[in-house]
């Protein structure tokens, strides 16, 4: 069963606001969405959520940082095109995996996501000099980490960038944002994006109603900015990610 284009709307403008006012990334409920939800496939969902996030999603946070994502243009090069070759590879795993193993997988990406936004200081380093520049290779390696996971998963891997540039560099709030955001600006998943299409797997028409909804609301959370406590925001983030995750293991379980 598949959701009316209302439904869809609505989901979009819901996503789409919250990724502005917050700054959260809302591929992976969108993708939950559409499977639990709508009943479309797991693979449908991802290359649909993945095809969407090809246009500009992340400008108008840049826009608001200039300043470090001109400071960083190497490491965002770098990021982009490791990004974006791996990001086929990733496509390539799902695929092989078959789409069970991939639900499974799935489910865990969203535990592991939960759990980073439960406890933020996992990755805040403490009384250490900050960075602002990440190492080429290091940069290199990141990029195609991430692009692999974001194309087996059909997300933008930003939700996992932000910390790893904070956990092992140590870098500025502002310029891991700024890095990521600039890195995804893009069309980096075009590697997965391919692979997906070649599959059948991108219903054209959700994408459109998607993007359209989504960078509307976007641009007016992003106007409203966050003035709600963060910490209480994340923390509702992260057991709605988690509930999610146990909804997807209860039908994995029925599927078998």
């Amino acid at each position: 069963m598949h959701c009316s284009i209302l439904i869809i709307i609505l989901l979009g403008l819901l996503i789409g606001y919250i990724g502005g006012y917050a700054g959260i990334g809302g591929a992976p409920f969108m993708i939950a969405f559409l499977v639990l939800v709508c009943g479309i496939s797991q693979y449908t969902a991802q290359g649909t959520v993945l095809t969407m996030m090809l246009g500009p999603m992340s400008l108008l946070g840049i826009l608001t940082l200039k300043e470090e994502v001109r400071m960083q243009w190497k490491s965002i090069l770098i990021g982009v095109i490791s990004y974006a070759v791996f990001s086929y590879f990733g496509a390539e795993l799902a695929f092989h995996f078959g789409e069970l193993s991939v639900k499974k997988y799935f489910a865990l990406l969203l535990i592991i996501i939960g759990i980073l936004q439960l406890f933020p200081q996992l990755y805040k380093a403490e009384n250490i000099e900050k960075t602002e520049q990440i190492p080429s290779w290091w940069m290199l390696f990141i990029g195609a980490l991430t692009g692999i996971i974001g194309g087996l998963f059909g997300i933008g891997a930003g939700v996992l960038m932000v910390p790893i540039f904070l956990m092992l560099f140590n870098m500025k709030k502002n310029h891991a944002r700024a890095l990521t955001l600039a890195i995804l600006l893009p069309p980096v998943s075009l590697g997965a994006f391919v692979k997906y299409q070649q599959e059948g797997a991108i219903d054209w028409k959700m994408v459109i109603v998607l993007f359209v909804s989504y960078f509307i609301a976007n641009y007016i959370g992003a106007k409203h900015g966050s003035r709600a406590k963060m910490s209480v925001f994340r923390k509702v983030y992260a057991f709605l990610l988690i509930g999610i995750a146990i909804v997807y293991f209860l039908q994995i379980r029925y599927q078998k």
